[in-house]
């Protein structure tokens, strides 16, 4: 329906022109956010120049989702355009600068901190405030920040967190306050995404590289905790992005050195592994973060980042999930081994992914100038490129193509 829809969006305006934590990765003590934090679910206006377009503040969820009456589409901008917004990368640096500003400038549609971007809660603030500014389309800020200390970019300035597996073992609602806590933190600093939770289901070997990451053993277990973590964070102000599809729980090897394969059975995937997310998207969970694993059930071949039948026929048609689809980070050895970055982008693109992760700058020119050629050569859909920059745009709650 959505790629339908982009027909009706015939008018241009003219426009511009580290890995996260995937598998086996890295405290606390900020006081709460005001309300009316900054964050897609905020209500925040991008400030600056005339021209800049406001952020939504409908609830989240399915219903919020909702496209308005036909015809309603505002002219989508140049395919350059699009195709920047489409990237979600990590810069480097405490305060804003050449390369960090660039990309702005450029049109990435969001930016992810690390560690390496961290000092104090008002250096983040102040970092954020100055890159925001600057953006003619509304910027996401994107972090890992998990419960636990595995992977945790804003220790010292976010609250802390018992780790998932501990949350795991606690009522609902006190998992729920703890991720109400984390989004009103990250929130009050500019955050608005968090690539939380973790949908993993462990296997045997619960020390493995997802290990305390994942909320649990079971998948009972691991929906109803992250499920309410899940809740705690929107609820908190920042969009939560589940991790890591069809499930990375039971794997030994770690996606950022080499390609993992998943040898479960459908039955075991279907009845185990993929629960925990199908409960997140029935709770109206709005991003879904895709892993680099093979997963023989669903597509012998390609990583699940690469493949239309894991994104495609899986995610979007079994499971019904019209949310935001989003990579894991490009560089990790599992894709990187095999390919360049630049072509993994175009098939991650191809295969269903609207958001794709680049944990470092350098390749984001020849990242766009490729996607720019893959159009132009007929490799990739404008319709492709135009459904993904709609997803991404209604993730980030920006209402100016809010019919497209």
């Amino acid at each position: 329906m959505l790629v339908s829809s982009l027909a009706a969006c015939a008018g241009e305006r003219p426009g511009a022109g580290s890995a996260p934590a995937g598998p086996g990765s890295q405290r606390a003590g900020e006081r709460p956010a005001p309300d009316g934090s900054v964050g897609p679910r905020a209500g925040r206006v991008a400030e600056g120049e005339k021209g800049r377009w406001w952020l939504s503040t409908g609830p989240a969820g399915p219903a919020a989702a909702a496209a308005p009456a036909e015809g309603s589409c505002a002219g989508l901008p140049p395919v350059a355009t699009q195709l920047a917004q489409l990237l979600l990368v990590g810069f480097p640096g405490t305060a804003a600068g050449p390369v960090s500003r660039g990309l702005v400038d450029r049109g990435v549609g969001g930016l992810l901190l690390f560690r390496r971007n961290v000092v104090s809660a008002g250096q983040v603030r102040g970092l954020l405030a100055d890159l925001k500014e600057r953006a003619d389309i509304p910027l996401e800020v994107a972090v890992d920040q998990e419960p636990g200390t595995r992977v945790a970019r804003l220790a010292g300035i976010v609250r802390a967190a018992p780790s998932a597996r501990e949350l795991g073992r606690m009522p609902a609602d006190r998992v729920e306050r703890y991720g109400r806590a984390m989004g009103r933190d990250l929130a009050a600093l500019g955050v608005t995404a968090d690539l939380a939770p973790v949908l993993d289901v462990t296997g045997a070997r619960w020390d493995g590289v997802i290990g305390d990451r994942s909320f649990g053993s079971d998948p009972a277990t691991v929906a109803r905790a992250a499920v309410a973590f899940q809740r705690g964070l929107a609820a908190g102000g920042v969009a939560p992005v589940g991790k890591h599809f069809p499930g990375h729980g039971a794997t030994t090897v770690d996606s950022h050195q080499r390609l993992p394969v998943v040898a479960a059975s459908s039955a075991r995937l279907h009845g185990y592994d993929l629960a925990p997310f199908r409960a997140a998207i029935r709770s109206g969970l709005g991003a879904v973060m895709v892993g680099h694993l093979v997963v023989r059930a669903v597509d012998p071949r390609a990583p699940a980042t690469l493949s239309p039948a894991v994104v495609g026929d899986l995610l979007r048609g079994r499971m019904g999930f019209d949310g935001l689809v989003v990579s894991d980070a490009l560089e990790m050895g599992a894709l990187a081994n095999s390919m360049s970055l630049p072509v993994a982008a175009e098939r991650a693109l191809a295969a269903g992914i609207d958001q794709l992760i680049l944990s470092g700058h350098a390749e984001v020119p020849a990242v766009l100038d490729h996607l720019r050629r893959a159009v132009a050569d007929g490799r990739l859909s404008r319709d492709r490129v135009g459904e993904a920059f709609a997803r991404v745009q209604r993730f980030k709650r920006v209402e100016r193509w809010a019919g497209c």
